[in-house]
């Protein structure tokens, strides 16, 4: 009989030490079984950082090390709730565990923590209690400061935070009672004292214009300030000038190139251009070369990447660079001349990219336009506002209308989806207080600038693809045959069908809102998209080429957005380097540093993406205080096991009836299709259902808003709204154009029993 050689002992020897002493094991002990082998503190270390990693062992405090499957041990990330308990969410993807209040008290939310099973109860329910701390989730808290004489306590602005925060005298910062700040953690409450912080900055007072922006950006922790570095940067290149170029930059600055975005744009990415030729159309799209002003290492290039994106609120936009250069030298201002990368595409007269090519160029837009302006140009062909415009940019406008169309019909070919939904608007009066809230619907000419931008992005990331092993590309992974299977669910309960079998294409999802559309009123064919939005995955920024799902592209990159999107702004820096223009480093030249950057980005999109959502709801809160007591006719937009939301349309807000409003009936919730059914009357409630309501209380601090039923009860055909989901349909779509929106979008089941009737 032949033995085999262990290719690690050491390894093989921790683990066997750890798994004969049924306990964890101190990383002492661990070094002197060690040592008896001959293995250094060095080595051993290594061999113990891997286990970890690997998960079969778990790094306990004070330096001991037990092997996780023994220690029946979880790990993820801290879920808390307001009323005081909370969830460990597992890495694994693994049932929730709870935690109780008391298990609470020793963390914080979003904390990552080692949990362990304390209890499983008849009906499988796992309870946990907290092990080890493995990461904090915040160095900061705001909050409400109140001094106590000697120091004084911050209460926590966000409520999911139970602890009161501890300030010691000296620490106040200045801050004076009733005023909302940051304090700096100094002490944790796992270590079993009380929370410590001190505190760095006093935010204002506990209301006001643009305060509740100003919480959104610090608890999501948006980087807003610019080091004093930055200022001698933009210095060098102000001096530089907006148009110094070298001799690899065509002169393009007699085209006459057009801006096209919303009225109150100040950073412009992109000009677009086009004219017919024998056979076909030529198509340039203008885009602000900024990677010739951001150059990689240097002090603005790490405050873009850090910030990954621009953050747009109702009331003030994050500008990921400093407003010198995104309203300024980086943008295309009309009768400016403006360096740019430009994709000049060649056009069959179907609308198919024969060839394309990439140049360094100056051009100079020669009016800016506006969604409104251009959408009634093409719906009137030719309006009396465009009197103005000159020929020549009224010849490229006809012409970019025909190649639109023809790209939007080639797309819808290929498998294309898209999901459109309206907008809410605020806006707002000369002392910074809600005038009015709006809806915004799309038009024809967001729909043009999308199109164009989408096929530029494709030329992009099929030449990334063609030269690089590793880029930055935009993927979007196919729905999983779970979601797919609950949504079927609930659009045969509208008589609508999902074709595709196991793996529907993005075209068995544009089929269903055709028929949507065909059947339904415009409301409730909007709330089926949100659904169908939610049964996909987020789009997310990646290293290596993936298909597109729902814009049902092979290869997909952004590539039109440097000036507000730090992926687009390495693109560019590729792109460069591919075709000869360049040959300065890229910030890439590392391998998998472009996977780090696509990964960190995705993750800032996100986080910008919640704030922006988290602001809009809050504001939409505040407005409707004014309508206290007034009716309103809604549609019923999500169903829980606590009631039902309804939405607004005029407002696009959605406020709770609790299910104790509903009426004098026991309402049963159905998880399966998530509607509600009354016991004695057999009254169903479910989604797209119409119903009038009162708005009977407001909370702008949660941005939460009470309805109670008027009139008729509702009741209709059942449906499912779906997990709840913080996806939007920018994050799937990757339109492009315009720039960030959300919108409320009902609610779905909740991710345990214990969390069903908190709101």
């Amino acid at each position: 009989m032949t033995g085999s050689v262990d290719r690690d002992p050491l390894r093989t020897l921790l683990l066997e030490t750890v798994i004969a002493a049924h306990q964890p094991l101190s990383l002492s002990e661990l070094e002197t079984a060690a040592d008896s082998g001959g293995f250094d503190s060095t080595m051993v270390r290594k061999r113990l950082q891997g286990l970890c990693e690997s998960g079969i062992l778990a790094a306990l405090r004070g330096q001991r090390y037990g092997r996780t499957r023994d220690l029946d041990l979880i790990i993820g990330r801290v879920d808390a709730h307001v009323d005081g308990y909370g969830f460990v969410l597992p890495d694994d993807g693994s049932t929730d565990l709870y935690l109780s209040p008391r298990q609470m008290r020793r963390v914080l939310h979003d904390d990552r923590v080692l949990a362990r099973v304390r209890r499983i109860d008849g009906q499988g329910r796992r309870e946990g209690v907290i092990v080890d701390l493995l990461g904090c989730s915040t160095s900061t808290i705001l909050g409400y400061f109140q001094s106590d004489g000697a120091g004084g306590f911050v209460t926590p602005q966000d409520e999911r935070i139970a602890q009161e925060i501890h300030v010691k005298a000296g620490d106040q910062g200045g801050a004076r009672n009733g005023q909302l700040v940051v304090a700096e953690l100094t002490g944790h409450p796992f270590s079993g004292r009380h929370v410590v912080a001190r505190i760095t900055e006093i935010v204002g007072a506990q209301s006001g214009p643009g305060l509740v922006t100003e919480i959104a950006i610090r608890k999501h922790q948006l980087p807003w300030q610019w080091p004093d570095a930055v200022a001698e940067e933009l210095a060098q290149i102000a001096a530089q000038g907006a148009e110094a170029a070298g001799q690899a930059h065509a002169d393009l600055s007699d085209l006459p190139f057009v801006t096209i975005d919303g009225s109150d744009a100040r950073d412009f990415d992109d000009a677009v251009f086009a004219q017919r030729e024998k056979g076909g159309y030529r198509l340039f799209v203008a885009i602000a070369d900024v990677s010739h002003f951001v150059k990689p290492g240097s002090v603005l290039d790490r405050c873009a990447v850090e910030r990954g994106n621009s953050a747009y609120f109702p009331d003030r936009v994050i500008p990921m660079l400093p407003e010198v250069l995104s309203t300024d030298l980086c943008s295309l201002r009309p009768h400016k001349r403006r360096l740019a990368v430009v994709c000049e595409m060649v056009l069959d007269d179907r609308g198919g990219v024969i060839s394309w090519r990439f140049t360094e160029s100056v051009i100079c837009s020669k009016l800016r336009l506006t969604y409104a302006a251009v959408g009634a140009y093409i719906d009137n062909a030719g309006s009396a506002s465009s009197a103005g415009w000159p020929v020549v940019v009224r010849q490229s406008l006809d012409t970019l209308i025909e190649i639109y169309q023809l790209l939007a019909v080639a797309r819808k070919c290929h498998g294309g989806v898209n999901f459109e939904f309206p907008q809410a608007r605020i806006e707002y009066a000369d002392d910074g207080t809600i005038e009015a809230l709006s809806v915004e619907a799309r038009n024809e000419a967001t729909r043009l600038i999308e199109e164009c931008m989408l096929v530029a992005n494709v030329c992009a990331a099929r030449t990334l693809n063609e030269h690089l092993s590793e880029a930055i590309y935009r993927i979007h992974e196919a729905p999983a045959l779970e979601d797919v299977t609950d949504l079927r669910r609930i659009l045969s309960g509208f008589g609508l069908k999902l074709r595709g079998g196991s793996a529907p294409t993005a075209a068995d999802f544009a089929g269903v809102v055709s028929q949507a559309q065909a059947k339904t009123r415009a409301q409730v064919t909007d709330t089926l998209q949100v659904l169908m939005l939610r049964a996909m995955k987020q789009a997310r920024y990646a290293a290596q080429p993936q298909p597109h799902f729902a814009l049902g592209f092979a290869h997909y990159t952004h590539f039109t957005s440097p000036i507000r999107r730090y992926p687009d702004l390495m693109v560019h820096r590729l792109l460069k380097v591919v075709i000869g223009l360049s040959t300065g480093p890229t910030g890439c030249e590392k391998p998998g540093t472009c996977a780090e950057v696509a990964d960190h980005c995705s993750v800032t999109d996100r986080r910008a993406e919640e704030a922006t959502r988290e602001v809009l709801g809050l504001l939409k809160a505040q407005f409707m205080r004014r309508y206290i007591g007034e009716e309103f006719d809604g549609l019923i937009s999500g169903v829980t096991a606590f009631g039902v939301f309804v939405q607004l349309p005029q407002f696009l807000v959605d406020g709770l009836v609790h299910i104790s409003e509903l009426g004098d009936d026991y309402f049963h919730f159905d998880p399966e299709r998530l509607q509600l059914t009354g016991e004695r009357s057999g009254q169903r409630i479910a989604l797209g259902d119409p119903l009038r309501v009162q708005v009977a209380g407001v909370r702008p601090d949660l941005g939460q808003i009470d309805f109670q039923p008027v009139g008729r009860q509702a009741g209709g055909r059942g449906l499912r709204a779906g997990r709840k989901s913080r996806k939007s349909a920018a994050s799937v779509q990757d339109n492009d154009r315009p720039k960030p929106g959300t919108r409320g979008a009902g609610a779905g089941k909740r991710r345990a029993k214990k969390r069903q009737g908190a709101r």
